[in-house]
């Protein structure tokens, strides 16, 4: 065995054959000798892919210490593909590659000695910190702001002082600190980080970077108090900042349960919000317009739609029940220009399916007859420039609104000759319970077209109505 061994190796190491390097890297899978291991680390440098990836699956499949302490050495590699499989291998192995990564954070080159850092970070062992924090004061600011990092992806509260400290010794680095202490969501660091939010807000020459990783820590640990401190900031600032000042207000007040209609957030600041490039801030200025039930704010809601499933079933849910939404989603509807119109169609469907047919007809005053005539035609003429799935969208909420008025509209679109036209119809309309839809798909029995005849008995049958359709097949 011990001999085979050997000849496995020497394949591995010296075999011109890629094959063969490869199958003797899978074959050294049973075999946790030092000898075994140390080639493999080895053959985290061949030349050819697959000998690697062989390797590479073969030691994570060994593990433990001495995998860890064989390749370690690799993450000095000048072949970037060595280092990347090196590191990559001990950042997988966890736990056991901590006392072995630990003597290169000694490294004179600062390039190994960050690759060190990285890793240690990744691993999240909080055996690592008391061997990170003097790097905070590394005199290569890539180490340093590293170990920062690495810190933070550890999450350990233990870290939180020496951050404090190098905060205020290192301004070079103070955002990557303050996005390290949210990061670790120690509630001891809350009074810090609203200190210096206060003293960076007034600071104009301060990098606002700065300012935006503060938010985004304090929206991970601040509280009530915080929500104070920021809220009293709101009417200073404008712009980008603004909009990261009012995310991160949000996203405290939901995580702490403080009722965002007690924020007193004006409206106009969260409608400027929505334009940011952020779909996470456009999230929050719509969860604060959300708390207001005026007509601007419910206007402003329907740009909203579309930024997340999430949110888009948030919006159905409270929209729904406001005044007069037909009102603002017709008008939003008939804006020029590239919305989510799928979604607001969608919400006048709700709508209408939400009102008894008395109250939707004008008894409540809540919609007349004229009113509904006006919505219906904003939906349809959606038609034509829709896609599939804005286009079930559309027929499904015209037999919402007046399922009479939408055999007539369908009468009209398939005045095309293409039959392909009918079959769509026809497949847009198979989930519609609705009577009306029910017969006018049965019409299509009849038609000149061997397959629209096929879908449309098909399509009924699905639904189970066509025992209640004469037969209209054609002589």
């Amino acid at each position: 065995m011990v001999n085979e061994t050997k000849l496995i190796i020497a394949t591995l190491l010296a075999d011109a054959d890629a094959d063969l390097r490869r199958q003797a890297a899978e074959d050294l899978a049973e075999s946790c000798g030092l000898a075994s291991i140390a080639a493999l680390a080895a053959a985290l440098g061949d030349e050819n892919k697959g000998v690697r990836d062989a390797a590479t699956r073969t030691l994570l499949n060994i593990g433990g210490v001495n995998v860890a302490r064989a390749i370690v050495e690799y993450i000095a590699d000048e072949n970037i593909v060595t280092r990347n499989l090196s590191a990559s291998l001990l950042t997988n192995l966890g736990a056991v590659s901590v006392r072995a990564l630990l003597p290169y954070l000694q490294e004179g080159d600062p390039d190994v000695k960050k690759i060190a850092v990285d890793i240690l970070g990744l691993i999240k062992n909080e055996e690592a910190i008391p061997r990170l924090v003097p790097l905070l004061n590394d005199h290569d600011s890539n180490v340093s702001i590293s170990a920062v990092e690495a810190l933070g992806n550890i999450g350990s509260s233990a870290a939180v002082p020496h951050l404090f400290r190098a905060f205020n010794e290192q301004e070079c680095a103070q955002a990557e600190i303050a996005e390290a202490l949210g990061k670790i969501g120690d509630p001891s660091s809350r009074d810090f980080l609203e200190l210096n939010f206060r003293l960076t807000l007034g600071n104009t020459a301060r990098n606002p970077l700065v300012l935006y990783a503060l938010l985004e820590a304090l929206a991970t640990v601040g509280n009530d108090h915080t929500l104070q401190v920021l809220g009293e900031q709101v009417q200073s600032v404008e712009g980008n900042v603004r909009n990261v000042l009012l995310h991160a207000i949000i996203r405290i007040a939901e995580r702490v349960d403080y009722p965002i209609s007690s924020l007193n957030l004006q409206n106009a600041h969260l409608i400027k919000a929505q334009s940011d490039r952020d779909p996470q801030i456009k999230t929050s200025a719509a969860k604060g317009l959300l708390s207001s039930n005026d007509n601007e704010a419910t206007r402003a809601l329907m740009k909203s739609f579309g930024i997340s499933d999430e949110l888009d079933t948030l919006l159905f849910q409270e929209l729904i029940t406001r005044d007069r939404v037909w009102a603002a989603a017709e008008e939003e509807l008939d804006q020029p220009g590239a919305k989510p119109k799928k979604q607001i169609i969608d919400l006048i469907r709700r709508f209408a399916d939400s009102l008894v047919p008395a109250m939707f007809r004008g008894g409540s005053g809540i919609i007349n007859d004229e009113q509904m005539q006006r919505l219906f035609e904003s939906v349809a003429k959606e038609w034509h420039e829709a896609n599939q799935e804005t286009r079930e969208t559309v027929i499904g909420t015209l037999f919402s609104l007046d399922s009479d008025h939408a055999v007539q509209f369908l009468d009209e679109v398939l005045n095309d000759p293409d039959p392909w036209l009918r079959i769509q119809v026809i497949e847009l309309l198979a989930s519609r319970t609705n009577r009306n839809a029910v017969d006018f798909i049965a019409r299509f029995l009849g038609d000149e077209d061997e397959m629209v005849r096929e879908v449309a008995k098909a399509t009924l049958q699905a639904g189970g109505y066509l025992f209640d359709i004469p037969e209209a097949i054609p002589q």
